[in-house]
């Protein structure tokens, strides 16, 4: 009896040491997801500081620039999670429908931000609303990184 409770309690302490390796592990995730969106918005920041940006067209282009980096940065991050995803069925860790899956949902997500952002850049009316386009795409990207994270 004593042994069947050592046995569960170092099963329970090594299920809370994994548990805490992944809280972990999602949490330096979330920390370079956030600091690659700092540095990001400091580069746009700079962008829309320097003398040489003063129409609307130049802080069009700080925000594509950040946006794109972001956008990128989302493509990137996808494909590595699909590959992973197509070798985890492979090796019949996951349903082998899983990965076809992937697909349908990013291209539901890029819908769904091209007609979020299309709603904030018509909300806003004048010059800007490129940019506040733009900049409601950014923002999206970077949720997108925190979410593809959480695959």
């Amino acid at each position: 009896m004593k042994r069947v409770f050592t046995v569960f309690v170092i099963a329970g302490l090594l299920a809370t040491g994994v548990s805490h390796a992944d809280v972990g592990r999602e949490e330096e995730l979330a920390r370079a997801v956030d600091q690659f969106a700092a540095k990001l918005e400091a580069e746009w920041k700079r962008c829309l500081s320097n003398p040489n940006t003063r129409t609307t067209n130049d802080s069009e282009r700080c925000a594509l620039v950040m946006m794109q980096a972001a956008n990128d940065a989302v493509k990137q991050k996808y494909q590595e999670k699909l590959v992973i995803t197509q070798q985890y069925a492979e090796q019949e860790m996951l349903s082998k429908g899983v990965p076809a899956l992937l697909p349908q949902a990013q291209e539901a997500w890029e819908q769904y931000v091209n007609a979020d952002c299309r709603v904030v850049g018509a909300l806003i009316t004048g010059t800007a609303s490129t940019t506040y386009q733009l900049v409601c795409e950014y923002k999206h990207q970077i949720q997108r990184l925190h979410a593809l994270d959480e695959w």
